[in-house]
């Protein structure tokens, strides 16, 4: 007896991952348009405002950085970062 997968069933499996692969995609472009914002808040601070946060004399090369040149710590779920964290 041939055991096969109904055109439907491989279907409706492809489309799962392409929506899953979609999603990946949405949330990876937020998370970098969210960091393009804190980069951009970061070039409105004074020199006084990143000395106190200790982000004296990067604040600008880190503004810089293409909206897409996300940290690596970022990339990681945020359910793995507490954890780690805590």
């Amino acid at each position: 007896m041939c055991h096969t997968q109904s055109a439907t069933t491989r279907l409706g499996g492809g489309l799962a991952r392409t929506g899953a692969r979609i999603a990946h995609l949405m949330g990876a472009l937020e998370l970098a348009l969210q960091v393009r914002r804190e980069r951009r808040t970061l070039m409105g601070m004074d020199d006084r405002m990143l000395k106190d946060m200790g982000l004296n004399g990067v604040a600008y090369a880190e503004a810089n950085r293409p909206f897409w040149d996300v940290p690596a710590d970022r990339l990681r779920p945020a359910a793995v970062r507490r954890a780690r964290c805590g």
